[in-house]
């Protein structure tokens, strides 16, 4: 059978740009209940709204990008990076509402030229799994990129859930949660509940019938459970709050929230451990956001001169934020604000301790430092990266080695390290000769025959 003909009006729409755009993603969710989040009206967000859109340079000189009119070439052909987020098509004043998307286009490239692996949170393990969480590991693993509830699979790895995360939740749009989708399944948690009983009636009477060695009751109905008896359980499972939540949270397939204070000891120790997503929230989207697809950093470089490397290619980070009491300082890398390496080193200071001179210790770390250009900056190393419930990608740092740094600065021609001899006696022999009298003498001539002619 042919395939459906198309109407010429209805081919034009489907090659079209302004159809085939998704919609825009909602505004990102804010993560303090208490405080108001201070945001500029020109301040990046946490992830892209809108899809940025490029067109070739014969298209942009003709101000066509896709859509049904013409953009102004005053304002995308004087940049550099054609780059633009369509935010409306069509505006009560019949234009189209544009901006530059040279923001997030630019960080997804300089993020990608990091080389970070993403990897989920970590969870509080108990026994052997604490040292094994010590590693990052990869948010592509199978065991930890489930997405749908599987028979014999814990849930505190699943990253997506039908439900919201209630702590994320404010009152007024916890309350309509409650009215729009919580009240109308009251008569199905209620059949739940009853099969629920119903298995455990069938499951305690076979035990004692194994037990007295007499021939299995028949299966225990849900209808054949009597009010009395229902409301007695309902009444004994509210005091069993674990078990309640459990039922509840399956129920409405909500994301895991950390255990609540007085339930520690009634939870079975190989329960004590943790969902990945229990303190912070489950991603609003893939953990990786589509921004890396490394599995791992297990990864050698490969120096055309020296050879394999034991360290990866530091980058250039600038310190954004000194330390401010408790808090650590802030260092801007690739376009991503992330808290500075932990430990001992030229980062941080170690009171009482002795082993990190003020001397030693980074300029701008502990104040800002307005005397050099451009700000402090230094040399570090991407670890690893998480995306946090509102979007915001959170880059682990460690500290570099100083050979690495060495070589990073001999790459930019800021330092030199690497001598060949046979170049070398070549460039002293050339100087030698360039120094002798009879090459002075042909370079004057040289020089006042090119000026008379």
């Amino acid at each position: 059978m042919g395939a459906r003909a198309v109407s010429p009006g209805g081919a034009l729409l489907r090659t079209s740009r302004m159809f085939s755009v998704p919609k825009p993603l909602p505004e990102p969710p804010s993560t303090s209940l208490h405080i108001g989040d201070h945001k500029s009206a020109t301040m990046t967000r946490q992830y892209p709204q809108h899809q940025s859109i490029t067109t070739p340079l014969s298209s942009r000189e003709k101000g066509d990008w896709g859509y049904k009119r013409p953009f102004p070439l005053k304002s995308t052909m004087t940049t550099s990076t054609p780059l633009i987020r369509v935010k409306k098509v069509d505006s009560v004043e019949n234009v189209t509402d544009f901006a530059s998307a040279a923001d997030h286009s630019l960080s997804l490239e300089k993020f990608q030229e990091l080389h970070v692996a993403m990897s989920v949170p970590r969870g509080k393990m108990s026994g052997e799994a604490r040292s094994a969480s010590l590693w990052p590991k990869s948010v592509f693993e199978e065991e930890l990129d489930p997405t749908e509830s599987q028979s014999g699979r814990s849930d505190g790895k699943r990253w997506k859930f039908r439900g919201p995360w209630l702590a994320r939740m404010g009152e007024g749009e916890f309350v309509r949660y409650l009215k729009k989708t919580v009240h109308p399944k009251r008569a199905q948690f209620r059949a739940l509940l009853k099969r629920k009983l119903a298995e455990d009636i069938t499951t305690s009477q076979n035990n004692l019938a194994m037990e007295k060695g007499t021939p299995a009751p028949p299966k225990a109905e849900p209808r054949d459970i009597t009010e009395a008896h229902f409301s007695e359980y309902l009444r004994t499972l509210r005091n069993d709050r674990t078990t309640l939540y459990g039922l509840v949270s399956e129920f409405l397939d909500l994301a895991p929230l950390a255990v609540p204070i007085g339930l520690l000891q009634s939870i079975h120790p190989p329960l004590e451990s943790k969902s990945l997503y229990g303190n912070s929230g489950p991603p609003p989207s893939h953990p990786s956001a589509g921004i890396s697809y490394l599995r791992t950093n297990s990864f050698m470089e490969n120096h055309p001169v020296y050879g394999p490397q034991a360290r990866r290619t530091p980058a250039l980070a600038r310190v954004v934020y000194p330390r401010a009491g408790h808090k650590p300082a802030k260092l801007g890398v690739g376009g991503f604000v992330a808290d500075v390496p932990l430990g001992d080193n030229e980062f941080n200071i170690r009171f009482g301790l002795g082993r990190t001179q003020a001397n030693k210790m980074l300029n701008g770390i502990a104040h800002l430092d307005t005397t050099t250009y451009g700000g402090a900056k230094a040399y570090i190393e991407p670890k690893t990266a998480t995306v946090d419930p509102s979007g915001k990608v959170v880059l682990q740092l460690r500290e570099t080695h100083p050979e690495a740094q060495v070589i990073a600065k001999e790459s930019k021609g800021q330092s030199h390290i690497y001598h060949d001899a046979e170049t070398k006696a070549k460039q002293a022999t050339q100087l030698q000769g360039d120094k002798s009298p009879d090459r002075r003498i042909e370079r004057i001539t040289n020089e006042i025959l090119n000026d008379d002619s």
